[in-house]
């Protein structure tokens, strides 16, 4: 059976945490809401619903959430659509792989923002699933959205490494018994706790790198 790499999407695929946060606060400001950059970003990984529900903790109906959380992300795709590219080396990472790893992606993300990164960035045939926000009830640091993934690409969990950027994402990864390397994009690499390996970019990992890992006798969710 293929082992399988799991990618998370903002600020891993895309170095677009930036945009998310100032779309996050036109939106936040719009509707009456002061946050900053900081509070922002400790929001990443969640999902909308839950991030929109505790901006509005008076109680927002279903259409409200998803009418609410369509003009954010389309605030968020205006103001990236012109600068956005693939991290550092990812490209190069995903096609010197040549069929080792089964390759999904996991992202709290809505479908449309996917479509819209993964088109954009021409990355998307390299991708054989994609799990995302319409999938999942619970957002990180649930381990929900990495188990469904995996479901996906048909790999058990200790067979699946995952690449995050945040917090949520980490720890999500870890609960589900799976393991990790921190991208440093978000976060300062001295920050990402918990992981096997912290790159700044993939220009920094190769296939090999991934094998020893898995091949390591430290076993997933139970780091150093």
């Amino acid at each position: 059976m293929k082992r399988a790499l799991i990618f998370d999407m903002d600020g891993l695929i895309v170095d677009n945490d930036r945009y998310h946060c100032l779309s996050w606060m036109e939106f936040a400001k719009k509707h009456g809401k002061d946050v900053g950059y900081d509070e922002v970003k400790s929001w990443f990984g969640s999902t909308n619903r839950t991030i929109l529900g505790n901006l509005f903790p008076d109680a927002l109906s279903r259409e409200q959430v998803e009418q609410m959380g369509r003009e954010k992300e389309e605030l968020y795709r205006r103001m990236y659509a012109k600068t956005i590219e693939p991290l550092k080396g990812l490209k190069e990472f995903l096609a010197g792989l040549d069929g080792a790893f089964k390759i999904g992606v996991a992202t709290s993300a809505p479908t449309e923002n996917v479509d819209f990164v993964l088109g954009k960035t021409g990355l998307k045939s390299y991708f054989q699933s994609v799990t995302d926000e319409s999938d999942i009830r619970h957002g990180k640091p649930d381990p929900e959205i990495f188990l469904k993934a995996a479901g996906k690409l048909g790999v058990p969990p200790d067979s699946c490494l995952v690449f995050e950027d945040s917090f949520h994402g980490i720890e999500a990864a870890r609960r589900a018994g799976m393991y990790v390397i921190g991208v440093a994009t978000t976060h300062e690499a001295g920050a990402l706790k918990n992981t096997d390996l912290v790159i700044a970019d993939f220009s920094q990992i190769n296939a090999g790198m991934i094998e020893a890992i898995f091949e390591g006798k430290q076993k997933p969710g139970n780091p150093d």
